[in-house]
């Protein structure tokens, strides 16, 4: 489906992109007119995913993602340039608009690599289904997996052979270049020819929030055929860390109940799904990250964690614990009985033990304070060590009233006196400031002075108010600029037309000028603090004239050179006194 210029600019302007940006798990801080927070698509500990609703475009600073609300969606939801649109429309309650011309060959839903990973999901579940999965058939048959969980969650075999698989998908004229980008086959390093990734082993489709097929969790069926399990590596389709099993099952379940179990493996999804609590999901080969959690808020304010009973499974929830004290979820940890995990405890109690299990569910934040203060002795300077150990994760906290009341509470469980949190967690920020406020004068220099500051807040203000440009055209030269940058953006602006500056776009420099756009996106980004424009044009002016009047004097010969320098700067100043109420 292709959509009319009209329709995609009536979407974005219907879009409020910091909202957008929050709804998707970004906590986001107000900073001027823009919003501030950490970049979703790199690991940084000091924010610099700046977001402008009034433009309604996002620049981080420190992996250079940009782009308006549809490149939003695409990055972060890998979604097509068209199920973003679609997805904005939905989102703004705007009826899509067809374009007639659009051929039958073109596919809202479809390209080529989703097409391919679909076509190998068909593949396994028919082999499944025959004399070859015999074997994989006879174990879902011990593991009490029902034939009707199998066909829901579209279970399959990959045969034991070299290049079956490829072959098959090559016979569906899929080019062998698109079934390696989906990460189905791997070349040999000797001979250079394909083979397939997956063999003989049992295989589950991993699906995105939408239902469609973008990668493979394998699990051997030979004790000898390592590793147990085998995941498809990462690709434009799949994101471990952004991906989760069973989302897409239990996706209405889960905004009904309001609330996301999160176990550890496929079939523990799928037992759990069988038994009414089709809101559990399970990461993808790798543990539980601060994405997954993201894309838990979009859906719920409810996470439930659900651990194995063993040594492991008790690790991993107080490691768990710190991670989700980081994010505004009510989240809780649930360990089973010693031996047991999601699957052989479903077996054994059925769905009311597990609904009575639940009831016993404990805070997270209790969980990580309790397990703290089991580790030390029971006394202040124990308390204090417990306490060094969890500031880590409480700093990191960004939302102030969050970090308060998770500190208050902290200290109540763990009975420290509030004056001696207060100095803890100011101690701790103290030692943070430094590093932040060098990220928040990104555009300043060691010795900033009034003058470079006058031209920050000139060049900003010229960016948000195209009115300006004209006039000051005819009264600031790019010269006049002290500071080499603002020097060299101003010159690049003064190439434009003034028609540009009326509504600004920097977007459109991205790929055209790389240089200038990343110039203009971190003054946009600056908040601009409240002053008089004209001002700051007359000391940029009244600078330029003194430092051309002392070289005048430096190079003066005689008292009469030194006479005509003063006259020339009587001159020029009698035309500033004006310039102030021109603008």
């Amino acid at each position: 489906m292709k959509f009319g210029k009209n329709f995609i600019e009536k979407v974005l302007n219907s879009t409020d992109i910091a909202e957008l940006v929050s709804d998707h798990g970004i906590v986001l801080k107000k900073t001027g007119v823009n919003f501030k927070g950490l970049c979703p698509f790199h690991s940084e500990k000091t924010p610099s995913f700046n977001v402008n609703s009034q433009r309604g475009f996002f620049h981080c600073f420190g992996c250079k993602a940009s782009g308006d609300s549809i490149k939003f969606l695409m990055q972060i939801d890998r979604l097509s340039f068209t199920d973003a649109v679609q997805e904005l429309a939905k989102r703004a309650g705007i009826p899509l608009e067809r374009n007639t011309r659009l051929t039958r060959s073109q596919n809202a839903d479809e390209e080529k690599g989703l097409q391919c990973l679909r076509e190998a999901a068909s593949f396994y579940r028919e082999k499944i289904l025959g004399e070859e999965g015999k074997d994989a058939s006879e174990y879902l048959q011990q593991r009490k997996v029902s034939g009707k969980m199998c066909e829901s969650f579209q279970i399959g075999f990959s045969p034991d052979k070299w290049d079956e698989t490829f072959k098959n998908l090559t016979q569906k004229k899929i080019p062998q270049s698109v079934i390696a980008r989906t990460g189905l086959i791997k070349s040999s390093e000797k001979s250079g020819r394909f083979y397939d990734t997956f063999r003989g082993r049992l295989m589950f489709p991993i699906k995105d929030f939408r239902g469609r097929c973008i990668g493979f969790g394998a699990r051997s069926l030979k004790p000898d055929d390592k590793p147990k399990y085998l995941n498809s590596p990462e690709t434009a389709y799949y994101r471990k860390s952004r991906t989760l099993y069973g989302l897409h099952e239990g996706l209405d379940e889960i905004r009904k109940k309001s609330r996301l179990i999160f176990v550890e493996g496929y079939l523990d999804v799928i037992r759990l799904h069988e038994n009414g609590f089709t809101e559990t999901v399970a990461p993808c080969g790798t543990a539980l990250t601060a994405e997954h959690l993201k894309i838990v808020r979009r859906y719920t304010k409810t996470a439930i964690l659900l651990f194995d009973g063993d040594s492991a499974g008790k690790n991993a929830a107080l490691k768990h614990a710190h991670l989700l004290l980081l994010h505004p979820l009510e989240s809780y940890i649930l360990n089973l009985p010693d031996g047991e995990d999601p699957d052989t405890f479903m077996l054994k109690h059925g769905k009311k033990g597990l609904e009575d299990l639940l009831e016993h569910k404990v805070p997270a934040l209790d969980y990580l304070v309790q397990q703290t203060i089991n580790n030390y002795p029971d006394t202040i300077q124990g308390r204090m060590q417990g306490l060094e150990e969890l500031l880590p994760t409480l700093h990191q906290i960004k939302d102030p009233k969050r970090q308060q009341i998770t500190l208050v509470t902290i200290g109540e469980r763990m009975k420290i006196p509030p004056e001696m949190l207060s100095r803890e967690i100011k101690r701790k920020t103290n030692k943070n400031l430094h590093s932040e406020r060098e990220n928040d004068t990104l555009f300043c220099s060691p010795n900033t002075s009034t003058i470079s500051q006058d031209e920050q807040w000139l060049l900003q203000s010229l960016l948000r108010n195209g009115q300006l440009w004209p006039r000051v055209r005819e009264h600031l030269k790019p010269e006049e600029f002290s500071t080499p940058r603002f020097h060299q953006l101003y010159a690049k602006l003064l190439l434009l037309p003034d028609e540009s500056f009326q509504s600004f776009d920097p977007l459109k420099f991205e790929k055209t000028d790389p240089e200038l756009f990343e110039s203009v996106m971190l003054l946009l980004s600056q908040e601009i603090p409240s002053h008089d424009f004209g001002l700051s044009l007359k000391r940029i002016k009244e600078h330029n004239l003194e430092m051309e009047y002392q070289q005048s004097l430096i190079k003066s010969k005689s008292n009469e050179d030194r006479a005509i320098a003063g006259a020339k700067r009587r001159i020029e100043e009698e035309k500033l006194k004006n310039l102030k109420q021109i603008f």
